[in-house]
């Protein structure tokens, strides 16, 4: 945009112009003399540092691209002031000032971040979306519409979010998503912001036929693009978790962090005319055709000053092209190596185009050299289709998608012609990229210590729900008629984010603190302290819907639930035998203490006899049932896949995660032992039995 020209120069009839919208002539430069370097260096270092000054001081959770956040958050995990109006705030000026500077990084992460946020902050006006099922369906919707208003790929937008970032996308969520896909393209398409009057960002026009042989050519492309991404993600995490050590975060703080390293990327960056601009036009220089039309257009200024086109004609293999795409892409891969993880919103997309870009260029143009004559190949090579092979393999090795970047190129280039190189390279990509390391963003997810449950889960269970339920609950029984006071002594005792409703051994619901909290104010307005609170006073703000399960359930059974649903806990009901009691509160299983089990390799670790020998020691005075726990603890079986040695950085990244976690990134963990003992307390009337955490 135009804060971007501003550091080249400036346009003298319209200074909000940036230099492809400026009119013809009105354009002052700052030149590529020592004046325009300074300006460029002085300029981007001041973006970037300010950048990442506003959002460590007044929203952190609005930092890098948010697509790990948002995953964890349609994972079923709730991740305090990542979808917040502050957050919202903070990421839309500080993205234009980081994509400004110069540094190697993309808009299109962040604004996927920016969608679920607004979409969080609409959802507030509406009753219908306070559901957290419905909520998540609106992000799920809000993550196409990012993708969609980014790129200008409906299609594609809808694909990724179902691929790649919602957890469950039943028919409903696809129908939002697209319907939220048009709508930001429509207005994509109206505001016409990238002035062509086009949606497709890196239009093509190519008519050459491939020939067998250049398949082959792709496939080596993907694997390639493969080696490069897992390359990337193992030296990326490896330095996020070195910048997570105290002792580098004692002497290098994020803003001095992004200041030093964009005045390294715009130095390294300024040599060469290919890494000096990271822009649309760029790519789209070096994916589309040398085109001997008359009138000069920015593409064709840009692929004369690169290199890459001579009087409508592709340069060969002799004129050094070869070395300055080779490290061109080399640089761009440190420095965006070196840039995600900085406090700055950044995406990956664009550089990672980029760098796919250039090595596609370099091996068409070394298949040129060598097919002179006809020697090898018996038709005619064209760079650009290579190019965006290359770039779609290398997005593809870093991020593992498939079918939604495959649909994502189409959109982009509008080369329908070239789906199947596009497949063959991005399914090569992933297959190489996942035989070494994971993802960028699963990685991301695990540096973080986000708690995140994958549906790939290689674990052979023999476990079932009473192995895991947490039985020690603090619950509100509304059989001993509790009083106004009872309940805000109990509310203010206990931290927890939500209370199981009772009433004697019958299981009534579930209902959240801060309903709860903003029933007993609206009655104490009205009634006395020593009002005696019934069970009907509270049906307005009890959840009657929650998920049940049989304590005999299998735990296959409850990952299907916990994966699918997106939910956060399962209350575990049953009978016992010879009562006749139905629905009776046995125990819960919270999805945070379930994915701990499966991460510690300790499901199973407690077991309930098959047969319950109910007597008058399990029954309280109080009416609190606890369970007696007469067998041998039994080791878990569950067997976890290991991921192959090469290119490994998981553990580095589930390490780093472990020594620095924040508290907020804590809270999700279990807050005491598995051998802590179960404490009964008795306040007033209210029973609670209390054991190692509950939501």
């Amino acid at each position: 945009g135009a804060l971007s020209s501003f550091r080249f120069g400036f346009c003298q009839a319209e200074p909000f112009r940036s230099e492809e919208h400026c009119p013809k002539g009105q354009w002052i430069s700052w030149g590529v003399n020592i004046i325009g370097f300074a300006a460029s260096v002085v300029l981007g270092t001041w973006m970037a540092a300010a950048s990442a000054f506003i959002v460590s001081r007044f929203a952190p959770a609005a930092s890098g691209s948010g697509i790990p956040e948002v995953k964890t958050i349609l994972n079923g995990f709730v991740l305090p002031d990542v979808a917040t109006f502050r957050t919202l705030f903070i990421k839309v000026p500080c993205l234009i000032l980081a994509v400004a500077s110069g540094l190697s990084l993309g808009h299109e992460g962040p604004m996927v971040h920016v969608g679920v946020c607004w979409a969080n902050v609409l959802s507030r006006l509406f009753p219908q979306f306070r559901n957290e099922g419905k909520r998540q369906q609106l992000f799920s919707a809000a993550v196409a519409a990012g993708v969609s208003s980014a790129f200008g790929t409906p299609v594609g937008g809808v694909l990724f979010s179902l691929e790649e970032v919602s957890s469950s996308f039943p028919s409903r969520t696809l129908l939002m998503a697209f319907v939220a896909s048009v709508v930001a393209t429509l207005l994509l398409s109206v505001s016409n912001l990238t002035g062509t009057g086009h949606l497709t960002l890196y239009s093509v026009t190519y008519t050459v036929t491939l020939h067998p042989s250049d398949y082959a050519m792709f496939a080596l492309l993907g694997a390639a693009g493969g080696l490069v991404g897992a390359l990337f993600n193992a030296l990326n995490i490896r330095w996020c978790a070195f910048k997570a050590k105290p002792g580098f975060r004692r002497w290098v703080g994020p803003v001095q962090e992004a200041s030093l390293l964009a005045f390294i990327t715009l130095i390294s960056s300024w040599p060469l005319s290919l890494t000096r601009y990271l822009n649309a036009q760029t790519i789209h220089a070096l994916f589309d055709t040398c085109s001997n039309e008359p009138g000069e257009t920015v593409r064709s200024r840009l692929q004369g000053e690169f290199g890459l086109c001579t009087d409508g004609y592709s340069n060969s293999f002799g004129n050094g092209l070869l070395t300055s795409l080779g490290v061109a892409a080399a640089i761009r891969f440190c420095q965006t190596v070196l840039t995600i993880g900085t406090a700055c919103p950044a995406g990956l997309f664009v550089p990672s185009l980029f760098i796919g870009a250039c090595l596609g260029r370099c091996l068409a143009l070394g298949l040129k050299a060598l097919n002179a004559g006809g020697r090898l190949f018996p038709h005619k090579i064209d760079p650009g289709v290579y190019s965006m092979v290359g770039a779609a393999s290398v997005l593809g090795g870093v991020s593992r998608m498939t079918i939604s970047l495959v649909v994502i190129m189409l959109e982009l280039t509008g080369g329908l012609d070239y789906i199947v190189p596009f497949m063959i390279s991005v399914l090569m990509a992933k297959a190489v990229g996942d035989s070494l390391n994971e993802g960028i963003y699963d990685l991301q997810i695990v540096l973080k210590g986000y708690p995140f449950l994958h549906e790939e889960l290689d674990v052979t269970f023999t476990e079932r729900c009473y192995d895991i339920m947490e039985t020690g609950l603090v619950k509100l029984n509304m059989s001993l008629r509790p009083r106004l006071q009872d309940i805000r002594v109990m509310v203010r005792a206990f931290t927890f984010r939500g209370f199981p409703i009772v009433d004697g051994e019958l299981f009534v619901g579930y209902v959240r603190r801060s309903a709860l909290e903003d029933l007993l104010t609206r009655m104490e307005l009205v009634r006395g302290q020593n009002e005696v609170v019934s069970l009907e006073d509270l049906l307005p703000v009890i959840d009657s819907t929650v998920i049940r399960m049989v304590p005999h359930a299998p735990l296959t059974q409850a990952h299907q639930v916990f994966k699918q649903l997106g939910c956060q806990r399962i209350f575990v009901v049953g009978s016992f035998p010879g009562t006749g009691q139905q629905d009776v509160l046995q125990g819960i299983i919270t999805k945070k203490n379930y994915l701990k089990f499966l991460q510690d390799g300790t499901v199973g670790h407690r077991r309930i006899p098959d047969e319950l020998r109910l007597t008058s020691s399990h029954f309280e005075t109080n009416g609190n049932l606890r369970f007696s726990y007469d067998g041998p603890q039994q080791e878990s079986t569950a067997s976890h896949i290991r991921l192959g040695e090469l290119f490994s950085v998981l553990d580095a990244a589930a390490e780093a995660a472990g020594e620095n976690r924040t508290e907020d990134q804590q809270s999700w963990a279990p807050s005491a032992s598995d051998d802590e003992a179960v404490k009964t307390h008795d306040m007033n009337g209210l029973s609670t039995a209390l054991d190692r955490e509950q939501p």
